[in-house]
């Protein structure tokens, strides 16, 4: 009888300890992306930055936020990787794993361009703020969205996933959990009241 309860005892802690390990990998892979997202988006206004001085000779101020951040890029990815994971799946083999790059890439596109519609409309209809226009694009939609970047999102998205987002959110999971809330906080809090600086000012 006591053997028994020992080993039910056992097996009890030992499913204890696996769902807090569980626990703490969700944990730290929702930290992790947090981290992804603010970086992404940093890098997303480096990349405004330098394609208005190397097309036009401008040192624009871009995005809506005072810091150099422009969660427009960083916002899909990370609903990209929430909803559809990461593109590559090594259990799948020829031609599945081909079928799925290419429908990964087709949802992700669907996923930016509806979210660079919901924020373009908004900023737009309730702001009076236009942050981008593609007037002139082929196939483009009230200035919100076009077909060529539509594409564009798909592609792009793959590759950053692939080369950048997936190895990265390995790397930042094996950070100390204090450091990984500590940072996410301190950028979210910054970009918090930054965001609504600069809406009060664009009331």
């Amino acid at each position: 009888m006591r053997r028994g309860m020992t080993k039910a005892g056992m097996a009890q802690t030992a499913r204890m300890k696996t769902k807090s390990v569980h626990r703490s990998e969700r944990l730290k892979s929702l930290l992790a992306c947090g981290l992804l997202f603010f970086l992404i988006s940093f890098l997303g206004w480096c990349m405004e930055k330098a394609y208005f001085y190397v097309s036009y000779g401008v040192n624009a101020d871009r995005g809506f936020l005072t810091l150099p951040f422009c969660t427009i890029y960083g916002a899909p990815l990370l609903l990209v990787r929430a909803l559809l994971g990461t593109p590559l799946k090594e259990e799948s083999g020829y031609p599945a794993n081909i079928l799925h790059v290419a429908l990964y890439a087709l949802l992700a596109s669907l996923i930016a361009t509806a979210a660079e519609l919901l924020v373009g409309v908004t900023f737009h209809q309730l702001l009076g703020i236009r942050l981008w226009s593609y007037r002139g694009y082929p196939h483009e939609y009230g200035g919100y969205i076009c077909l060529q970047m539509s594409v564009a999102w798909g592609g792009l998205i793959l590759l950053a996933m692939t080369f950048l987002w997936t190895p990265l959110e390995r790397i930042f999971r094996r950070l100390p959990t204090g450091l990984l809330v500590f940072v996410n906080l301190v950028f979210t809090l910054a970009l918090g009241l930054d965001f609504a600086l600069s809406l009060i000012s664009a009331i």
